[in-house]
């Protein structure tokens, strides 16, 4: 394991922004694991709280602090605490859309993977495996070449440069010496159905699935211009066994528990209201 060079592990041991933040963090933690309500005109930092941060203070530097500086590492957390509730007091977390998303998202992340599944039996993951096929089929397959022939470059002539070119290809031409510069790659390995559609269109996509592979065909139009391309191998779809990717079952069966177990939660927290939707006048 790499470890820091001794010269600078003293300096940050002695650096008083080090026990600052160590010290600070410890405190913020302790802080945001009480329960206890806040009364509004009454800061409390609790025996805990200090006696922490007297012990980080003391492993840092290799001695008890003296009150003042426990002082000073406590005080940024009353700073914080009163600033806080002024805040609230002020009403500057009422219509305010940046702290209105951030507690939702806090609420999310409490609320998230609330049930940790427990180990899932092999006879369940294997009912699962075989109920959810299409989570785990891997799809057509295909490796192909591709020769791109510019609108910008040959204007006019694009169509017959196109099957000159095709002609060449066929007759044994590098690819190299036939096409022009592309913004996409000349060769392509295992591209499932959809990313060629993509980046080719459907045209070109559907007649690569069914070509013949080692003869160049075309060609294809697609939004960048034409292209004449070559199917060097295909790989039809299969379901690989369970032993083979017992792993990754394992992986979406405990996703799709958790998932569940969040759906639930929020359902129990939902029922809690009254949700009123108001529809909008059709006049």
């Amino acid at each position: 394991m790499k470890r820091w060079p001794r010269v600078l592990t003293s300096k940050l041991i002695k650096d008083p922004l080090v026990h600052f933040l160590v010290v600070g963090a410890a405190l913020f933690a302790i802080g945001a694991m009480r329960e206890e309500p806040a009364i509004p005109d009454r800061i409390v930092v609790t025996a805990e709280q200090v006696a922490q941060a007297r012990a980080a203070a003391a492993a840092l530097q290799g001695r008890e602090p003296t009150a003042e500086e426990l002082a000073a590492l406590v005080e940024p957390t009353v700073r914080d605490e009163v600033m806080y509730r002024e805040a609230l007091a002020l009403g500057l977390d009422v219509n305010d859309d940046e702290v209105r998303r951030r507690l939702i998202e806090k609420m999310s992340y409490l609320t998230q993977d609330l049930a940790d599944p427990e180990p899932s039996s092999e006879e369940a993951l294997r009912q699962f495996y075989e109920a959810s096929p299409n989570l785990f089929t891997i799809p057509a397959l295909v490796s192909f070449d591709q020769v791109f022939f510019s609108p910008g470059a040959r204007g006019d002539s694009l169509e017959a440069d196109a099957a000159a070119g095709l002609a060449a290809l066929r007759a044994g031409r590098a690819p190299a010496e036939v096409g022009d510069r592309t913004p996409l790659r000349e060769s392509y390995d295992d591209a499932p159905r959809e990313q060629v559609a993509v980046l080719f269109g459907e045209e070109l996509a559907g007649a690569l699935f069914a070509a013949e592979p080692g003869e160049w065909t075309g060609p294809f139009r697609s939004d960048f211009g034409l292209h004449a391309v070559r199917l060097r191998s295909r790989s039809d779809a299969r379901l690989p066994p369970y032993e083979e990717i017992a792993a990754r079952v394992a992986e979406e069966y405990g996703a799709q528990r958790r998932r569940e177990a969040n759906e639930r939660a929020y359902q129990e927290m939902r029922a809690r209201y009254e949700v009123v939707i108001e529809q909008p006048d059709t006049d």
